[in-house]
């Protein structure tokens, strides 16, 4: 689920490693690592991603709130969800930066 990439620089002899830490970063600031990273165009189109994913976290869990409303799914889903919603944005940064750094010349090492 959390595949560690392995990214070199052809000309600077430069090597980037997005690993398990990496999804941990990006899972909790997300643009801001990407703009840590260099990638401040990717960034700025993370942000948007970023708010979906926290719109869509937020109106779920009043969805199973509401449709449920036993505490025991209301005190499960309080916990649930925002670990699904940081696990998802996390997955979904750490693609789009591998992607980058394809298009930015860096070839996937092994």
């Amino acid at each position: 689920m959390f595949t560690t990439y392995r990214f070199d620089h052809p000309e600077t002899d430069a090597s980037q490693t997005l690993d398990a830490r990496s999804y941990l970063w990006a899972s909790l600031f997300g643009p801001l690592y990407a703009l840590r990273l260099g990638f401040p165009v990717l960034a700025l189109l993370i942000l948007p991603i970023s708010v979906a994913i926290t719109v869509v976290a937020f109106f779920g869990f009043g969805l199973v709130d509401w449709a449920l409303g036993s505490e025991l799914v209301t005190v499960s889903a309080l916990f649930a969800v925002p670990v699904a919603a940081l696990a998802a944005q996390g997955i979904i940064v750490i693609e789009l930066l591998r992607k980058a750094y394809l298009r930015a010349g860096w070839q996937e090492g092994y």
